[in-house]
């Protein structure tokens, strides 16, 4: 043994020449003296073990920390072992050639040399595993925060959001369109996105599943699938500081959507703007609405019924077809809305009015979906 430990730097740099044959280490970053020393001081160790030394725990740290160095080095994990593995031959040809008898001497030993070897290359998985898994994490919080600061409609940091693009694999110019996945619909926007878009992720965010899409690599198909998913989906992006305004229009648009129905900015416009409007829309609301208040609840649900599906289709004769009524009675209805309000429903201006004051007086939970 004491022969072994005195030909180590031999020993070591015929290790080093075998290993530099193995796939993941011929044109890797490691050196020769990285791979020379660590080969040296591992060597030492088992063979001082093989001795009677109790180097257990520090053979230990050592191999954690060549695992770790060769993780952060991006040697693959699979070479890495072999290599590790290659000191159980080098170990045995060396003792072989020092016993009295050769290896038949030595065989009794070959069992406690291999274990003593497998411990060693344990050890080094475990480091290599513990820092891949280390730099996963701190990989994801910088994605995460580059995700937040490409989300913030406070971040006005151009330099941040092309990190972020970079980090989330956007251009870094063009169009883009963010699909929002609806609470009761969680699953959804990862369905479509492997099945339409696989080359966009789907990212996740304070537990909101999402997907920012690169617009001109949609195929028509894909846009016309989408109208067909329970999603919100936003408006065009122009560039990457407006993705953070279309995430915030997808995240409540979603809110509406509905199985077999994205919801879009065209069919929920009046509803977005009903809350984006605050106070100064309830006031309007409640000035211009005020009248139909003194009517039995009876007859204010028929005028807002009847004005809702005639706002949503135009057609009167649309309107009494659904609501199985005379065309006569809708355009009476329709009449004592404009009486009452002041606004008439057949006047494109008026009737933008109403629908918007329609969305704004909406009892809470009401969808007035328009599909």
């Amino acid at each position: 043994m004491t022969a072994c430990l005195a030909e180590l730097e031999t020993i070591a740099a015929a290790y080093v020449r075998q290993v530099r044959t193995l796939t993941g280490y011929a044109d890797s970053v490691v050196s020769d003296d990285d791979l020379h020393q660590t080969a040296r001081t591992t060597l030492r160790l088992l063979f001082e073990m093989i001795q009677g030394n109790d180097r257990l725990a520090e053979l230990q740290d050592y191999s954690e920390s060549i695992g770790r160095r060769r993780a952060r080095q991006q040697v693959p994990l699979e070479s890495l072992l072999r290599a590790v593995r290659m000191d159980f031959p080098f170990i045995w040809e060396a003792l072989s050639a020092h016993a009295p008898g050769g290896a038949s001497s030595i065989s009794d030993s070959v069992v406690w040399i291999w274990s003593a070897v497998e411990r060693h290359t344990t050890n080094v998985q475990a480091g290599y595993l513990d820092e891949i898994a280390r730099v996963n994490a701190e990989l994801e919080l910088e994605r995460t925060f580059l995700l937040r600061q490409l989300l913030s409609v406070q971040s006005r940091d151009p330099q941040l959001h092309l990190q972020a693009a970079a980090a989330l694999g956007l251009p870094a110019d063009g169009e883009f369109i963010v699909v929002v996945a609806s609470d009761q619909h969680p699953d959804e926007v990862a369905r479509w996105t492997r099945s339409c878009a696989p080359q966009s992720a789907v990212l996740r965010l304070d537990g909101v599943e999402f997907a920012i899409l690169t617009a001109d690599a949609l195929s028509r198909e894909a846009e016309q699938r989408l109208l067909s998913v329970p999603v919100g989906v936003s408006a065009l992006a122009n560039g990457l500081s407006e993705i953070a305004g279309m995430w915030h229009l997808a995240r409540e648009l979603s809110a509406w959507a509905e199985p077999g129905h994205a919801a879009t900015l065209p069919l929920h416009w009046d509803k977005i703007a009903a809350r984006r409007l605050g106070a100064i829309g309830n006031a309007f609301a409640r000035q211009t609405m005020m009248p139909l208040r003194a009517l039995t609840t009876r007859d204010q649900k028929l005028l807002a019924d009847t004005l809702r599906i005639y706002l949503d289709t135009g057609s009167v004769a649309e309107t009494a077809r659904r609501l199985y009524c005379h065309r006569n009675t809708v355009i009476n209805r329709l009449s004592r809305v404009s009486s009452t309000t002041g606004l008439d429903p057949t006047v494109p201006r008026d009737a933008g009015a109403l629908r918007l004051l329609l969305a704004i007086d909406a009892p809470v939970g009401e969808t007035g979906s328009k599909h």
